[in-house]
């Protein structure tokens, strides 16, 4: 139990809404904002969930092995559901810039492959990365890259998974799936404005392009 706090004390120190995020100008620091913001949200809106259905019993949970099982599943698939929607979302500003969806395209899968590889080789993770990467290959066959351009239109895998993986009864879960998708989904306004607001994209996509000439 301590560890798992500590992770979140971490995560939510360097994610502070009062600090002012770093721009992103380059590949490294995309897939930077899209691996720390996804944990972010993942685990702010996981743990929030939990704590808020299971009120005074919250702290004994983590005394029961089987709850800390079924939650370190669920941390790591809607962690992995988050990444797919940012990924999208990020890639398809990069599409409102060019135009290109294969290169859209390409972005959001190479930078899902990078931060997967990275983030889930963590001991913690006890699943495998193939049917997460297989997963989203198929979602990026069917994107409309226009529709995500602006608002809601790439978040749709995490609401559903923190519906499904959320170690909670489902007697009590069905109660719970508007207002668990509506928290989800206006967590992600502010992960939006922020991307919106630093991503520049001449300097990353001169960054794609010099790395794409050295391959």
């Amino acid at each position: 139990m301590k560890q798992i706090l500590e992770t979140i004390k971490i995560v939510l120190s360097r994610l502070s809404v009062f600090k002012k995020p770093d721009p992103v100008t380059s590949c490294a620091e995309y897939e930077y904002f899209l691996g720390t913001r996804s944990a972010f949200i993942a685990q702010k809106t996981l743990y929030g969930y939990i704590k808020t259905r299971m009120g005074m019993k919250y702290p004994t949970l983590f005394k029961d092995d089987i709850f800390i099982e079924s939650l370190n599943i669920a941390k790591w698939q809607i962690y992995a559901s988050c990444i797919s929607d940012l990924s999208v979302f990020m890639a398809a500003r990069v599409y409102a810039k060019t135009g290109d969806a294969k290169e859209a395209a390409s972005v959001a899968l190479e930078s899902f492959r990078a931060v997967l590889m990275d983030r889930f080789a963590n001991p913690e993770f006890t699943g495998t990365t193939v049917g997460l990467l297989a997963d989203f290959e198929k979602r990026l066959a069917l994107v409309d890259w226009s529709f995500c351009t602006e608002g809601e239109g790439a978040f749709k895998e995490s609401p559903a998974a923190l519906i499904r993986w959320a170690p909670i009864e489902d007697d009590l879960k069905k109660y719970d799936v508007e207002i668990v998708r509506n928290s989800i989904r206006f967590q992600w306004q502010h992960v939006r404005h922020d991307f919106i607001r630093i991503f520049d994209a001449d300097a990353f996509l001169a960054d794609l392009h010099r790395g794409d000439a050295k391959a």
